[in-house]
């Protein structure tokens, strides 16, 4: 989810088209049921963005913003020495999630503007994560428009947390046995779109 400013412009810009794709998401149907994955895990540059927001809505000094850093890291100007697409790590799962929530909430906020349907961001459960991974492969899925598209690192970069707190290992198995937070071990989120009545 890059760039907050960005993503209101293209709200208003493409309007309910906009909120059926909410921002950086792929639309997956698994069992009846339509679910949109980020096609990256959330990286440097989206956790800069949660930085920055959580730092003007609370302060520099703020117990807010010193829970938003990964493990080992202390300022967002450490941060931003990391490569921006680098998959953020070092996130526990409570971290993840709320992120997930400030995600959610801000897009929802531009969603009340446009009178759009609501969008809920969490993280993928492992049921998820193994109808996706059954139905679409390791590192595929199929768009709209039945033209391929990756979805980047899927059993194939970084560790993945999933709701449940186990993560998904490269091999497509679940452990529990991980450490976490851990500088091998990111997240993605999911999103589910709840369509307003007319």
């Amino acid at each position: 989810m890059r760039n907050i400013a960005w993503v209101i412009i293209l709200f208003f810009a493409l309007g309910e088209a906009f909120a059926i794709n909410p921002p950086g998401t792929k639309k997956v149907k698994i069992d009846n049921e339509t679910l949109y994955i980020d096609q990256n895990e959330i990286c440097v540059a989206d956790w800069l963005e949660y930085i920055n927001s959580i730092e003007h809505s609370y302060g520099k000094d703020s117990e807010e913003l010193k829970a938003t850093f990964p493990m080992g890291i202390d300022t967002k100007e450490a941060l931003a020495k990391f490569k921006l697409t680098k998959s953020i790590t070092g996130i526990s799962l409570e971290q993840a999630q709320k992120y997930c929530e400030w995600r959610t909430v801000v897009v929802n906020s531009v969603n009340e503007e446009t009178g759009l349907g609501k969008v809920n961001y969490t993280i993928p459960t492992e049921e998820q994560y193994t109808k996706l991974i059954r139905t679409f492969g390791s590192y595929e899925i199929l768009s709209d428009k039945n033209k391929t598209e990756r979805i980047t690192g899927l059993q194939s970069s970084v560790y993945e947390l999933t709701n449940e707190g186990s993560v998904l290992k490269n091999n497509g198995v679940f452990s529990n046995e991980e450490v976490v937070p851990s500088e091998n071990i990111g997240f993605r989120c999911i999103a589910t779109v709840i369509k307003q009545k007319k």
